[in-house]
């Protein structure tokens, strides 16, 4: 998997799911929509995905919890995503550790973030849902 991870590094793309040897899915949307609008297709109809993300924060590691992917791979990862993958026993590998995912402004917290803060991976994902993806700029 980790020559296929340096591959996506060097792509344009901003998230891949594989099943095996086989990509299932791929986004170019920014931040979490990606893993989102896969979610909402495919809810569990997939399991042991190894999922490659450019950024992976707390939200983008519940998502995987939430998808119950087997290992997560990520250019940069926050502490807060290392705690998360770590807790629920998800393998992982990042780049870069940050300690935490800032806004693109890089003033304060990622909003998605701040929002995943005391989330179960379910409460999570049904946050993103009731709050409507267009309030997190989410296509």
């Amino acid at each position: 998997m980790q020559k296929k991870f340096e591959q996506f590094l060097r792509s344009s793309w901003g998230l891949e799911l594989w099943l095996g040897d086989q990509i299932v899915f791929r986004s170019k949307e920014a931040g979490v929509a990606g893993l989102l609008a896969f979610i909402k297709k495919h809810d569990s109809k997939y399991k042991n995905l190894v999922v490659f993300y450019k950024i992976v924060g707390r939200g983008a590691a519940l998502l995987a919890v939430y998808l119950k992917a087997k290992e997560v791979y990520g250019a940069l990862g926050s502490k807060l995503a290392v705690k998360t993958l770590r807790e629920y026993k998800v393998k992982f590998y990042f780049v870069k550790t940050v300690p935490h995912i800032l806004n693109r402004d890089g003033n304060g917290l990622c909003p998605i973030e701040k929002l995943s803060l005391d989330k179960t991976p379910a409460e999570f994902y049904n946050c993103l849902n009731e709050r409507g993806r267009a309030s997190f700029n989410l296509k």
